[in-house]
């Protein structure tokens, strides 16, 4: 903590008397000299005291799937906001200050080509806007512009009085900068934000560290592919109980269908499956919605191999659990032919059977 003490002097020359000699008025010259030197020579030394908390952050970003066809200047999501909190008291130095503002003043660079707003980061075509707000220093969406950004927050107190806190809290934004390779690309640094305080009752400022330290996570996943079916409904025909008299796991009625998408090349694309009623079912039978009618009865998927499928998380990270691998990306359609069946997983009774599954597209 800085801390410096102002020392204000106020001096006067009286004369009751008339100056007759020469040599004297030098004298006294000379001494209001000396005075006016000590005026503006102090040992500077502020009231207010600041001190700031939970900073040295790292820029977390986790998996983001970039869609096909994203231009420049578009938004591909706010990584969640960090708080972190400015402290300060008054001290009972020379000075009775008791209310004074001080300032967090936020610096970086390597400003993305082209913006005022956006700082780039390792990954080409991929940049972090910072944006700052606090209810309690009466700032909003302070963005941070040309590597700059202050937040100013008012203090009042007693002297030798409790550190006073306020919140101040900052949402980076990820930003397209430019053009994205296709495929899977790691993040792993970020332009360092620095953190100094001013204040307004002295002309001195103190370094208090890195807000982000340019350490930096995450994985961006840049679509190749695009989906020309944003809903597919599979009917599959009428089976008959005596159809799965075999016993539990009998099949029956297989029904062909595709996934279809308009793609570019240049990567390796995967897919997962999800199991939309029981997002966490990793087995091969799909959970029927609760308007499904028949018992006993399940639903499965199976790959272009003719395999079960087993479903996974709603996640396009490489190498997801119950991923596979289609191929190469084409430079047009790609189709993925599947089939839908019925599976018996217990005691049979008629009805009707529904489930729902969506699919995550993965590009290495």
């Amino acid at each position: 903590m800085n801390m410096a003490e102002l020392i204000y002097c106020r001096s006067a020359v009286r004369s009751s008397g008339v100056v007759r000699n020469l040599s004297i008025l030098r004298f006294l010259m000379g001494i209001a000299l000396t005075l006016i030197g000590a005026v503006f020579s102090p040992s500077a030394h502020a009231n207010i005291a600041c001190e700031i908390d939970n900073i040295s952050l790292t820029l977390s970003a986790g998996t983001i799937s970039v869609p096909v066809g994203m231009s420049v200047g578009q938004i591909l999501g706010n990584i969640a906001p960090s708080t972190f909190q400015m402290s300060c008291h008054f001290v009972n130095r020379v000075s009775t200050v008791t209310s004074a503002t001080n300032y967090a003043n936020f610096a970086t660079t390597q400003l993305a080509p082209g913006f005022t707003d956006v700082y780039q980061t390792n990954i080409a075509g991929i940049g972090v806007r910072y944006t700052f707000n606090s209810a309690q220093c009466n700032a909003a969406s302070v963005v941070m512009l040309n590597g700059k950004a202050q937040v100013g927050c008012f203090f009042s107190g007693p002297l030798d009085g409790p550190y006073m806190t306020a919140n101040i809290t900052v949402t980076p934004t990820l930003v397209v900068t430019g053009a994205l390779a296709p495929g899977t690309t790691t993040l792993s640094s970020a332009p360092t934000v620095s953190v100094t305080y001013t204040s307004s009752d002295q002309d001195t400022s103190w370094n208090k560290g890195s807000l982000y330290t340019g350490a930096a996570t995450g994985l961006f996943v840049h679509a190749t592919c695009s989906v020309t079916q944003p809903s597919l409904s599979v009917s599959l025909p009428t089976a008959n109980t005596r159809a799965f008299s075999s016993g539990i796991g009998a099949v029956a009625a297989p029904q062909p269908f595709q996934l279809s998408f308009a793609c570019a090349a240049g990567a390796k694309v995967s897919i997962t499956l999800t199991d939309s009623v029981n997002p966490s079912n990793r087995s091969n039978t799909l959970t029927l919605t609760a308007d499904s009618t028949a018992r006993g009865i399940g639903l499965q998927v199976l790959n272009s191999t003719g395999s079960p499928v087993y479903f996974g998380p709603d996640s396009a990270a490489p190498g997801n659990t119950n991923q596979w691998l289609i191929g190469n990306s084409p430079a047009g359609a790609l189709l993925v032919p599947m089939q839908a069946r019925y599976i018996r997983t217990g005691a049979v009774s008629p009805g009707s059977v529904k489930a729902l599954a969506t699919f995550t597209m993965s590009y290495q």
